[in-house]
């Protein structure tokens, strides 16, 4: 397939995730999978700033013109108040930066994938038998509880479309992985966002 670079942003929890974020990074610099734009935790003092100025910090002055976000979700993933920013961040559309595409790659014990639409299926697991997919909160998150809440709440809506694919599955086929953010990018534009919900405030 003749599948276009994209710009990326990798969003994970330094002290889990780090392994995976490197491998990652030792198949692009192989196969030259996407350009990768990174901020580390705990590099944006966010002392006295309010929740729109932490968004355009990290949107405009880090994450920057990177068109699509890929959150490594590991088990303590959702409890980190830095990952919430920056899927918030993603997710806001901003002057200097539109809102991005995302693909959550699931690297914790939660294995639940979801793909979004047949072709993905077929992609990310063809001998698999896909359950139909209950787009409430409830349900999705009974179902995936390592899911960030902002996650959560926008796989919810009609009007998003987010895949979640298992790390063993994507590992060690760089077109898969490259497809994948391919088709988070063409969502990018047609995903409305629901970025309502304050960011959080600490981590837990």
């Amino acid at each position: 397939m003749n599948i276009p670079r994209h710009k990326v942003f990798i969003s994970y929890y330094h002290n889990d995730e780090q392994w995976y974020k490197n491998q990652l990074l030792l198949l692009n610099e192989q196969y030259n999978l996407f350009d990768d734009y990174s901020v580390h935790e705990d590099e944006i003092d966010d002392t006295g700033m309010t929740d729109e100025e932490i968004r355009r910090e990290i949107r405009d002055n880090y994450i920057k013109k990177a068109t699509v976000l890929i959150l490594l979700c590991g088990e303590n993933t959702r409890k980190r108040k830095h990952i919430d920013w920056e899927i918030h961040a993603a997710m806001y559309h901003s002057d200097v930066n539109p809102q991005m595409g995302i693909l959550v790659i699931n690297v914790g014990g939660n294995n639940g994938q979801i793909a979004c639409g047949k072709e993905e299926e077929n992609v990310i697991a063809p001998y698999v038998s896909w359950t139909p997919l209950r787009k409430n909160i409830a349900s999705l998150k009974e179902s995936y509880p390592d899911l960030p809440d902002r996650i959560i709440e926008n796989i919810a809506r009609d009007e998003v479309s987010i895949t979640v694919v298992n790390w063993n599955n994507i590992s060690n086929n760089a077109e898969k992985i490259k497809y994948l953010i391919d088709r988070a990018y063409e969502r990018r534009n047609s995903n409305k966002y629901d970025h309502s919900t304050p960011l959080r405030g600490r981590n837990s």
